[in-house]
């Protein structure tokens, strides 16, 4: 029975970690957090506390400190709005989108554990009516990436564990816009399709000073995703019976921060935790995106002029019994756009994160559950050059809700 009931949960898990690229990922900038139920109710809040199998994501020094063989999975649902008002009010499509994530540790020796890990660390989703009057810029935006992590931690002595993983990074994108052709006359639209994988790696550390303080560091690389697919233009011509199609190929390069994650865990009482946070990401370097076709097409150009962010977190824990856990957070990230070069395909400006949660564990078996409410700061588009932004234009009324849950268990 037990090696039935070991083969049923190693399927789990690994059903878990083949789950397809998420639908959907949204953040400041395009850039993601949330991995896991219990560390999104702590507001990303475990890179010094450590404690379950997410760490392969947050801090992947600190599975050393785990037992055993764990596997972790589930996923965040997310749902987004957002207003532009310029000539008239037009309201983002609300919809529901979902990103899995699915972890395995084993604690290999008394000195080394490895991990694997699934999760989506980038994503960006935004859409309007065709009609709208920002169509010319953007009307549908979505990229959506899956990371694969193998990773392995080396426990150095009782108090420092060091780590070091790679990183499979697959995406795609899809962008469309509305086009007009001077001097031909027709009013169509175009989309890009395209697909791209890239690798990087990640290194961590994690610190335990004493039964009160640990501390936590993870630097992750960029990644550069070399998109390629199609760029597909659809127009109606006057007086034509039908709308023409053109297909060329095309492609387009994005590039990815670096991150560096530094945080410090303080145990007033054994069964309570505070964490605070800090994360700088090397934004300045997505200086534009530039998508490419060939003639009489040529390329197309957009600059973004990013700026490096900064993110701020603050999160408690408390194990109120043997079975029940409660979480709590709050967080703050810095925006990357600068309002000259403000667009429409990613309306942000900074956000507040509040966050919440609890943990259940009945035998080896751990549920967690997460909601986290997105504070978005509102963008002026006064001054953008952005080609197809309107002066006067302003997002409005943006903001998300993530409910998240996850399933864990240890052998």
């Amino acid at each position: 029975m037990n090696c039935i009931k070991r083969a049923s949960l190693t399927v789990l898990a690994l059903s878990f970690l083949g789950i397809a690229t998420p639908n959907y990922a949204h953040a400041e900038g395009f850039a993601l957090q949330d991995w896991s139920a219990r560390a999104a109710s702590l507001a990303g809040g475990v890179v010094a506390r450590g404690g379950d199998a997410s760490s392969v994501a947050y801090n992947p020094a600190a599975i050393t400190e785990l037992e055993g063989t764990q596997i972790m999975g589930g996923s965040e649902i997310i749902t987004l709005s957002n207003t532009i008002t310029g000539p008239y009010a037009s309201k983002s499509k609300d919809r529901f989108y979902f990103a899995p994530h699915g972890y395995i540790t084993h604690k290999a020796s008394d000195t080394i554990s490895l991990g694997l890990g699934i999760y989506s660390r980038y994503g960006l989703g935004n859409e309007h009516d065709m009609n709208w009057f920002g169509a010319g810029e953007i009307y549908n935006i979505q990229l959506l990436t899956s990371s694969i992590t193998p990773i392995i931690a080396y426990r150095v002595n009782d108090k420092l564990s060091l780590g070091f993983g790679l990183e499979f990074m697959a995406g795609i994108v899809d962008l469309d816009k509305r086009v007009g052709i001077p001097n031909v006359g027709f009013i169509g639209t175009s989309k890009l399709s395209g697909d791209a994988t890239d690798f990087g790696y990640n290194l961590s550390a994690h610190y335990r000073f004493n039964d009160q303080w640990k501390a936590g560091f993870t630097y992750r690389s960029h990644v550069t995703l070399n998109f390629s697919g199609d760029m597909d233009f659809y127009a109606k011509i006057p007086g034509a019976p039908q709308p023409t199609m053109t297909s060329v190929p095309g492609s387009a390069k994005l590039y990815t921060p670096d991150s560096y994650t530094l945080a410090l865990a303080y145990y007033p009482t054994q069964n309570l935790s505070l964490e605070g946070q800090v994360q700088y990401n090397t934004w300045s370097n997505y200086n534009n995106l530039t998508i490419s076709l060939p003639a009489p097409f040529g390329n197309q150009t957009e600059i973004k002029n990013w700026e490096d962010t900064w993110f701020f977190s603050l999160s408690t824990e408390y194990q109120y019994n043997d079975w029940l856990t409660l979480r709590a957070g709050i967080s703050h990230e810095t925006s990357p756009v600068k309002q000259a070069w403000a667009d429409y395909v990613a309306p942000v400006n900074g956000r507040w994160k509040y966050t919440a949660g609890f943990g259940i564990q009945k035998g080896n078996w751990t549920y967690d559950m997460s909601y986290v409410y997105h504070d978005i700061k509102s963008l002026e588009y006064n001054g953008s050059h952005t080609k197809g932004v309107i002066h006067g234009s302003r997002s409005t009324d943006v903001s998300a809700h993530t409910v998240a849950f996850t399933f864990g268990y240890k052998f």
